[in-house]
């Protein structure tokens, strides 16, 4: 196996290939290893890229780099401020060890259903820049994940930077897991809500997280059985279907109560 760590992109470009795998916070991928799955050929460590990690106002618009841990985003007042529902996610997120490896970019291209981030960034519209050797292209985040596990990533590319617009809506972040902590959503959900918008995100429930906009001028009862109309929840290890369809409910219920009486 050889090992590589680039400081620059025209050498990530001169050292990539179809058989490379990445290398971020390696929360995901040195687990695969200590279960003695075969090693990859090459690993690139992108630690060391220029703008792969922090986070910065650019033209009312937040962009965090994919190499940013969570526990950054969840200690940034910039996030905190503008983005509550991202910033309690990256809380509920794992154990302190676990939130200063991940990454939020390795969240994303891990795409899985629960993935904690996923739900807050697409109740925000986050958009995804993509690098490749050449140029750098942006996708909304709901046309990058197909399912899970499965991206929209080209050979060559990888998830550069996250850019969301500011928001001055308020926002908030559910979490149901089988413990209090370090556990693997059952199912999730962000809200982002104003006197004039309401959009709800919801995880774990379905193939991908499902956005539901356009919410703002319905009664609570026919936002809840439109969502039941759309989720696909399954029986596995963690809930059985049914029980993840009847926590989504009384969950949700229970927050847009308290939204409308404040709102």
């Amino acid at each position: 196996m050889k090992y590589f760590r680039p400081k620059s992109i025209e050498k990530y470009f001169s050292i990539s290939s179809a058989s490379s795998t990445l290398l971020a916070g390696g929360t995901d991928l040195i687990p695969h290893f200590e279960h003695k799955q075969i090693l990859p050929e090459t690993i690139i460590d992108l630690k060391k890229l220029p703008n792969f990690s922090g986070i910065k106002l650019v033209d009312k618009k937040i962009v965090i780099g994919s190499g940013t841990t969570i526990e950054e985003i969840k200690n940034c007042d910039l996030i905190k401020e503008n983005l509550n529902a991202l910033a309690q996610a990256c809380t509920d997120f794992g154990s302190v060890q676990i939130r200063n490896r991940a990454t939020i970019g390795g969240n994303i291209c891990n795409a899985s259903p629960s993935g904690d981030t996923l739900s807050p960034l697409y109740a925000f519209d986050a958009e995804l820049n993509l690098r490749n050797k050449n140029a750098t292209r942006a996708i909304p985040i709901d046309e990058f994940i197909v399912g899970p596990g499965k991206t929209t990533l080209k050979k060559g590319e990888f998830l550069e930077s996250i850019t969301i617009p500011l928001s001055t809506a308020k926002s908030l972040f559910f979490k149901l897991g089988l413990r209090a902590a370090m556990a693997i959503a059952v199912v999730n959900f962000a809200i982002v809500y104003s006197n004039t918008k309401l959009i709800i995100a919801v995880g774990a429930v379905a193939p991908t997280i499902l956005k539901f906009s356009g919410l703002e001028s319905l009664s609570i009862e026919k936002i809840l059985a439109k969502i039941d109309r759309d989720i696909s929840p399954i029986d596995d290890i963690r809930a059985t279907a049914k029980y993840r369809r009847q926590v989504l409910r009384n969950m949700l219920e229970y927050e847009l109560k308290k939204i409308k009486n404040n709102v």
